[in-house]
C-alpha cells in the first residue's frame, strides 16, 4: 500500500477527522520525515526509535515537562507521560504503572530509562535522597550488561522482563525502588542463533579483564569457549572497535557496581561463577562401548571448575555422568547417555547463570530499598508507587523457537491490557454515565490468550507432553495440530512435522517446536543440586540450598536465596593456565565403577519428585500471572 505523505503537524492523531490505519500512519511517516518522534493518539504516546542521539532530554526539556497543566502547549513527549504519572500520584495517591510495549528493536529500553530519570528529577530531594537517585539511575547499565544480549534485530536487546517499582512519600519524595526481573532468557546461556551473541558481561569480561587476573580464572582466548563463538565461524570481537566498546564497558560495570555497594569479594565471586560457567560449558562428552554411558574427553576444563567453585570433583563427575531413580524409597543410580550429558551441563550452567542473575537484582533491591527507619515506612509497605515495564518486544526471527513463544504470549498479555484499559473499559464509562458513543472496532486478543492459557491450551499440552519419557517434539507437534486445529488464530504448516504458526496481534509467526520439550523441562537434577549444595564458596552453596523452582517465580518475592557477601577463600591459583592432569579419566573409572556395582541409596521419595514437577511453562505462565496483579492495581499510562 502506496502511502501519501501527510502534513505531519498534528501532534495529537486522535483529532484527525479519519481515524484510520492509511490516516495515522500517513502523519506518522510525515512527522518522522520532519525528525518528530513522539506524536500522541489522546492519552497514549506513539514513541519511533530514531536510531541515533537526540539533543531533547537536556535539562531544559526537564524543566519544560515539569508540572505541565496544558498538554497542548508543548510538543509531545517521553517526559509527559512520566510528568503525568507522578503528577496523578501526588494528586490521588493512587499507584501508576507506565506500560511500554512495542517491537524488538523499537527502544523500549531507553525510553524506560529517560522517564526515570525524568521522575527523579521532579521529586525534591536533600542530599540523602540525591545519593539514592543516582544509584536508581545507576542500576539500569547495570541490569543490561547481565540481562541484555546482541540479537538479529536489535544491538542491546532486553532478554528479561523488569517492572522498575518507585516509591514515595505522601508528599512525592521518591524514598526507594525494586526491581521485579521475569522470564530470563537462561537458554542464551549455552546456545544463540547466526549472527547473535551471548548476555554482555561475557564480552565484557575478556575486554576488560587484564592478564594477571584472566589467568586467575583460568581464562584463556575467547575464541576457546564454545557459548562466546560465532555458530558461522566469526570472530568473538569482530573488530576493535568492538572490542574498545566492551573494555570500556567492563571498567563503567565495575565502577556502577562499587558505587551501588558491591564489595571487591562480590564482584569476585561473579566473575568466579561467570568463569565456572565458561569452562563447564567447555566439558565434552564421549560414548563408553564398555559402558554404555558416557566419559568425561579431556577433564581438564572438569578440573577448573571444582575448583573455582570449591566441588568435589567425584561428586560432580558422577553427577554429569550419572542419574538416580527412585524405587521404594531407595535412590538407585543410572549411566547417562550422550545426549542426557550434554543437556545435564547444559542445565547447570542455565541455572547457575539465573541464580547469579537473582543474586544481583537481590542485591540491588536491597540497596535500594526504602529505609524502614524512614518517618513514612508504615507497615513495610509504601502504597505510593509508580512502576514502569520494560519487557522483551513482540519478536518474528527467521527462525522462531520456544524463547519467542513466551516473549510474544507475553506481548499479547500486554496487548490484551491495554486493550482493556483504552477501550473496554471506557465504552464502560460512556454507558454509565449515558454519553452517546460510536462503538470503536479493534481486534480483541481474548481468544489468543484462550489459545495459549486455556486448559487445553498449547502450554498445557507442551506440559503434559513433558512428562512422558519417550515423547518427542514431533509428538508435541501433532498433539497441537489435534486439539489447536479448528481455532481460527492456529495453522498448521504443510510438509513440517516439528512446526506450527499463530496469528499474532502483531502478525503470522511460525515457531519451530525443535527443543520445546527439553527447554520446557529444564530440571537440574537432585545429585546435581546436592553437588552444588556442598560448595566450599558460601554463596554458591546458599544460591542452591533450596529448589528455587518450587519458589515464588520472581527471585525478588523469594526468601529461599539468602542475601550473603560472597564469602570466598580461593586456593591461590598458578599462573599457567595448566592444572596437574591426572593420568588416568576419572570420569571413565567411575562409570566403569558404576556400571558394575548396584549403588543405592535411601532417599526422600517426596523430595525427588519435587524436582520433577515444574516446568518452564508453569514458572512462565505464575509469573506473567504476578506482573499482571501488580498492573492491575494500578492507574495505567502507556507508551507504544
Amino acid at each position: 500500500m502506496v502511502l501519501k505523505i501527510g502534513s505531519g503537524d498534528i501532534d495529537d492523531l486522535s483529532t484527525l477527522n479519519v481515524l484510520d490505519t492509511e490516516s495515522l500512519l500517513r502523519e506518522l511517516r510525515a512527522r518522522y520525515k520532519k525528525g518528530t518522534i513522539y506524536t500522541y493518539i489522546g492519552d497514549v504516546l506513539i514513541a519511533i526509535n530514531p536510531f541515533k542521539q537526540l539533543n531533547i532530554y537536556e535539562k531544559q526539556q526537564h524543566d519544560l515537562y515539569k508540572y505541565v497543566k496544558c498538554r497542548s502547549q508543548l510538543s509531545p513527549h517521553i517526559f509527559w507521560v512520566a510528568d503525568q504519572a507522578y503528577r496523578k500520584l501526588c494528586l490521588s495517591n493512587r499507584p501508576q504503572c507506565i506500560a511500554v510495549s512495542g517491537e524488538s528493536g523499537s527502544g523500549k529500553t531507553e525510553s524506560t530509562k529517560l522517564m526515570v530519570s525524568h521522575i527523579i528529577q521532579e521529586c525534591s530531594s536533600d542530599a540523602g535522597d540525591r545519593e539514592l537517585q543516582k544509584r536508581i539511575i545507576e542500576v539500569n547499565p547495570l541490569l543490561e550488561a547481565f540481562g541484555n544480549a546482541q540479537t538479529c534485530m536489535n544491538n542491546n536487546s532486553s532478554r528479561f522482563g523488569k517492572y522498575l517499582q518507585l516509591s514515595f512519600t505522601d508528599d512525592g519524595r521518591i524514598v526507594g525502588a525494586k526491581v521485579f526481573d521475569y522470564l530470563l532468557e537462561k537458554s542464551r546461556v549455552v546456545q544463540h542463533g547466526p549472527g547473535e551473541r551471548n548476555y554482555h558481561i561475557f564480552y565484557y569480561m575478556f575486554a576488560g579483564l587484564e592478564k594477571e587476573s584472566l589467568e586467575y580464572y583460568y581464562l584463556d582466548n575467547p575464541e576457546h569457549y564454545r557459548i562466546l563463538k560465532d555458530p558461522c565461524g566469526g570472530k568473538v570481537f569482530p573488530s576493535r572497535t568492538d572490542y574498545r566498546h566492551c573494555r570500556q564497558s567492563f571498567h563503567t560495570q565495575k565502577d556502577i557496581m562499587r558505587r551501588v555497594g558491591f564489595t571487591n569479594e562480590d564482584t569476585n565471586i561473579v566473575f568466579t561463577l561467570l568463569s565456572a560457567i565458561l569452562h563447564l560449558t567447555n566439558i565434552r562428552f564421549s560414548h563408553d562401548d564398555e559402558t554404555d554411558g558416557v566419559f568425561i574427553e579431556d577433564e581438564y576444563p572438569l578440573e577448573v571448575v571444582c575448583t573455582l567453585l570449591a566441588l568435589d570433583q567425584e561428586i560432580l563427575t558422577m553427577a554429569l555422568i550419572s542419574t538416580f531413580s527412585t524405587t521404594k524409597g531407595e535412590r538407585v543410580i543410572s549411566l547417562k547417555n550422550f545426549d542426557q550429558a550434554n543437556d545435564c551441563r547444559d542445565a547447570l550452567a542455565k541455572a547457575m547463570y539465573e541464580r547469579l542473575f537473582d543474586w544481583i537484582v537481590k542485591q540491588i533491591n536491597d540497596l535500594l530499598q526504602p529505609n524502614k527507619q524512614h518517618k513514612y515506612f508504615v507497615d513495610e509497605v509504601l502504597h505510593t508507587t509508580i512502576g514502569i515495564l520494560d519487557m522483551s518486544g513482540f519478536e518474528n526471527f527467521q527462525v522462531n523457537s520456544f524463547e519467542q513463544l513466551c516473549i510474544n504470549v507475553a506481548n499479547e498479555h500486554l496487548q490484551y491490557y491495554f486493550n482493556e484499559h483504552i477501550f473496554l473499559h471506557e465504552e464502560i464509562d460512556y454507558k454509565l454515565e449515558g454519553v452517546p458513543f460510536e462503538k470503536v472496532e479493534f481486534q480483541n486478543n481474548e481468544d489468543l490468550i484462550e489459545l495459549f492459557m486455556g486448559p487445553l491450551g498449547i502450554f498445557a499440552l507442551l506440559d503434559e507432553e513433558s512428562r512422558f519419557p519417550k515423547a518427542n517434539d514431533e509428538s508435541l507437534v501433532q498433539k497441537f495440530h489435534i486439539h489447536c486445529k479448528t481455532h481460527k488464530r492456529y495453522i498448521r504448516p504443510r510438509g513440517n512435522e516439528t512446526a506450527f504458526g499463530i496469528h499474532h496481534y502483531a502478525g503470522k509467526v511460525v515457531y519451530d517446536a525443535r527443543g520445546f520439550l527439553e527447554k520446557n523441562r529444564d530440571n537440574l537434577s537432585a545429585n546435581l543440586i546436592e553437588c552444588m549444595e556442598k560448595s566450599g564458596i558460601e554463596l554458591i552453596s546458599d544460591l542452591f540450598s533450596n529448589d528455587k523452582q518450587s519458589s515464588s517465580p520472581s527471585s525478588n518475592s523469594s526468601s529461599n536465596v539468602k542475601n550473603k557477601s560472597a564469602s570466598m577463600h580461593p586456593v591461590r591459583r598458578p599462573k599457567s593456565f595448566e592444572i596437574e592432569r591426572v593420568k588416568e579419566n576419572f570420569s571413565q573409572k567411575t562409570a566403569k565403577s558404576l556400571r558394575q556395582e548396584s549403588r543405592p541409596f535411601k532417599t526422600n521419595t517426596i523430595q525427588k519428585e519435587r524436582f520433577s514437577q515444574n516446568t518452564v511453562a508453569l514458572h512462565f505462565k505464575t509469573s506473567l500471572a504476578e506482573l499482571l496483579e501488580k498492573m492491575k492495581d494500578a492507574e495505567p499510562s502507556f507508551v507504544r
